[in-house]
């Protein structure tokens, strides 16, 4: 009943929105970041508004871009976010502006633009649990990788089991699978297109226009696998008639090369294009001590391109493409127990390691503007291939004795994916908003994992396996979400999606020692579909406050264990798992800007959670929807601007997670037990400064960060859990009164902490830590 009344309601809004007029309050905006003054001109000439600013206008203030179909005063507000400046009056067309009391906070405030609903909206304004961080915070707070982006948000962790193994974690949603054809329940977008595979979401993070993490279930509006959250990711888009060049040149400890660079060039009125680049390497911070291997390395190279094209006024195209590759000699796991030298930087396994990655694809966005709003097409394909070597034990055969071994893994994948989704989101009408679309894709994988081990002392080939296998899965969707505004300050929001999964596999499993129990499966096929809701109410007792609560579901896909070593394994295909969440937070703003804050407080249900156990009783590894269990959080996100060159931020998480029911067949009872990588408590500072010092300024950013101990899976062994540990990240410099060029020196982990990243006790102890202590000088410039 709750899918038929969702839908009944959804069609009410619908009906409700589809007769009402659109009022003049969008426009078509193409606003790059340049001088404030030249930025305000081009809003009035495109937002047909009367825009009176201060006469004494300081000429070295940069304005924010604006791109897109947007709400006038929501692109004002964008464009000057930073700038000291706030609105006045806004009367009949003319809009007055005035110096703020002190700035606004920096961006990774509720000023941003995010696409959470699917349209352009300032995060402030979106009934979501959200972390949204513009472009300055990244380059400031030096978010290369997806570790440093969970550093500074709340309810985020993510470690890395192997260097192609990450894990990813909202809120205690995630899994350890590997297996391909099986989803995780975070899902990562770049550009509106969808990663399948967890091998290619850890790329380095260069060129981007904002990064947004959405917390708790968007199945409604993102579709599967979103249980947890979703990582957002947005490259920005080129400006016609503009050419900008930025760079940066970083050197570094441990012989670190860096250079990012990005450039937009204006190919006339009607077209533009960029390109982003990014090549990044450093020595190892570990090494093998038996083969003196170079350990944590790492080889990077990074490039996007798009083009930008205005094929009428109401036709607009980007095509976009992108290659990575990196490689590097595998992770430092060092013993604890067997062979350690008490040295955590080196590693005792004595087998050759690596890694090597590619991704790759492309994309062509169409955004056609109509009477009824915004039509948007997304086309893409995706594709990469990874290779993983490494040794799954801490320590070389010849540490260990009597019957143990020294299990070792040659892991290799390759994936190529399609997607098309079209949407319409329509304009912001005085009775509120909708939009719906469509969602088709299909994803092929292959995989040959070869897991062997090596006898003690003798190195005798004990275990000889291989699995081969390929998986296709193919989605369809149809989706619907609208917002009723009842009164000003009154308005609700209803959503559903519906979606249809079919998966496929074959496996070949072989046992190349002892080939009994040896089987090759084809075709194994299975169809779920799944109905995700929401819906919301929000309150504006204020126009720089809100107050919602929100119900949402989403759903992790069912499949195929294609790494099963039996042939029933493999036929047991586990279900979909669903989480439902119910939620409620205050976002706000006072004082002119000067503090914002976001508060939330939810409770979420698993139903069917996925688990990867030992079967005691079958005696075999499987996946099975083994476990309910229940979330509890709160979560904090304020940020304070007591001066007009200082912004002080905080984040806080709290997690309470449990196993409701998980009983291992045979084995052991994990009801009651905290849910894996889920620390109780996670928080962090950051400090930015930027302040005229003659003539020259003074900039400066510190990012201190905690997290509690936690476990990493359910099991909840001591020798399984990671302890708590805090990071403190640094930089400061000179940069040129107008931000063109600038020279800063920084440091990361600057109190050189051995944290730990993944633990382990497969036959020894072992750990696996992260980054040392890194000092640097990083030179930038802006042409």
């Amino acid at each position: 009943m709750i899918s038929r009344n969702t839908l009944l309601s959804m069609a009410a809004i619908v009906g409700a929105l589809s007769p009402m007029s659109a009022v003049a309050r969008t426009a078509r905006f193409d606003i790059p970041a340049q001088s404030l003054s030249a930025a305000l001109s081009m809003f009035a000439r495109q937002s047909g508004l009367q825009v009176i600013a201060p006469a004494d206008l300081a000429t070295a203030v940069t304005s924010q871009p604006v791109n897109g179909t947007l709400d006038t005063r929501v692109a004002l507000k964008t464009l000057i976010g930073g700038t000291g400046l706030e609105v006045a009056s806004d009367k009949g067309g003319v809009i007055v502006l005035r110096a703020a009391v002190v700035g606004n906070a920096a961006d990774m405030t509720a000023d941003i633009l995010v696409t959470a609903q699917r349209r352009p909206e300032r995060a402030r304004d979106v009934p979501i649990s959200i972390t949204a961080i513009g472009r300055q915070t990244i380059e400031k707070a030096r978010i290369n990788e997806l570790r440093d982006l969970s550093r500074i948000t709340p309810g985020l962790l993510i470690s890395n089991f192997s260097i192609g193994s990450p894990v990813i974690a909202v809120r205690g949603a995630t899994n350890t699978f590997s297996q391909i054809g099986v989803d995780k329940p975070v899902g990562i977008f770049v550009d509106d297109v969808y990663i399948p595979r967890n091998s290619a979401s850890t790329f380095q993070l260069f060129g981007l226009e904002s990064i947004q993490v959405l917390r708790g279930p968007q199945g409604t509006l993102f579709g599967k696998n979103v249980t947890g959250g979703a990582l957002v990711f947005d490259t920005g888009r080129p400006s016609y008639g503009q050419s900008d060049m930025r760079m940066r040149i970083t050197g570094a400890s441990y012989r670190t090369a860096e250079l990012d660079a990005l450039a937009d060039v204006g190919l006339g009125n009607d077209a533009a294009g960029r390109i982003a680049f990014s090549a990044r390497r450093h020595d190892g911070w570990g090494r093998d001590r038996l083969t003196g291997q170079a350990l944590d390395n790492l080889d990077s190279v990074n490039t996007r391109g798009q083009l930008r094209l205005r094929v009428s006024d109401r036709l607009e195209a980007l095509i976009g493409g992108d290659y990575a590759a990196d490689s590097a000699g595998g992770r430092t796991l060092s013993s604890i127990g067997a062979g350690s030298d008490g040295d955590p930087r080196t590693a005792e396994s004595g087998t050759p390691q690596n890694f090597s990655r590619a991704v790759y694809g492309g994309s062509a966005r169409l955004f056609l503007d109509t009477g009824m709003g915004q039509v948007t097409s997304v086309t893409a394909w995706r594709g990469s291939h990874s290779t993983d070597i490494y040794s799954n034990v801490a320590a070389n055969y010849i540490f260990l004795t009597g019957t143990q071994s020294q299990a070792l893994t040659d892991d290799r994948d390759h994936v190529s994916s399609f997607s098309q989704e079209i949407r319409l989101a329509s304009p912001e009408w005085r009775r509120g908003r909708f939009v719906a679309g469509l969602y088709l894709a299909s994803d092929v994988s292959s995989r040959r994992l070869n897991q062997t081990a090596l006898a003690a002392r003798t190195g005798a080939l004990v275990t000889n396996q291989l699995w081969q296998g390929r998986a296709l899965s193919q989605t369809a969707a149809v989706f619907v979400d609208g917002t009723l505004n009842l009164t000003p300050f009154l308005s609700v929001t209803g959503g559903a999606r519906y979606t249809w999964d079919h998966k496929a596999a074959d496996l070949a499993f072989s046992n190349l020692i002892n080939s009994v129990g040896n089987f090759a499966e084809t075709n194994a096929t299975r169809n779920w579909s799944q109905f995700t809701p929401r819906a919301s109410l929000q309150v504006k007792p204020l126009g720089s406050t809100m107050l919602y609560v929100i119900y949402s579901r989403g759903y992790t896909a069912g499949g195929f264990n294609t790494q099963a070593a039996t042939k029933a394994a493999f036929d047991a295909a586990f279900e979909p798992e669903t989480l439902e969440n119910i939620e409620g937070g205050l976002k706000t703003a006072l004082f002119g800007g000067r503090l914002t804050a976001d508060l939330d407080g939810f409770v979420s249900k698993y139903r069917n959670k996925q688990e990867l156990y030992f079967n005691n009783l079958t005696r075999v590894l499987n996946i099975t929807n083994a476990g309910k269990a229940t979330i509890h959080g709160i979560e904090a996100q304020v940020a304070v601007k007591p001066t007009r060159w200082a912004t002080l931020t905080g984040t806080y998480g709290w997690l309470d997670t449990r196993y409701d029911r998980f009983v291992i067949p045979g084995g052991a009872v994990l009801t009651g037990n905290r849910l894996g990588s889920s620390p109780k408590d996670k928080a962090s500072a950051m400090l930015d400064i930027d302040a005229p010092l003659g003539r020259v300024r003074l900039i400066g950013n510190a990012v201190y960060s905690y997290t509690s101990q936690y476990f990493t899976g359910a099991t909840q062994e001591g020798t399984l859990s990671v302890p708590a540990y805090s990071l403190v990240n640094g930089s400061i410099g000179l940069a040129t009164l107008d931000r063109r060029y600038s020279l800063t020196v920084f440091a990361r982990n600057l109190l050189n902490r051995d944290y730990v990243l993944i633990p382990s006790n497969q036959v020894v102890l072992g750990r696996y830590l992260g980054e040392p202590r890194i000092i640097g000088a990083s030179l930038s410039a802006r042409f």
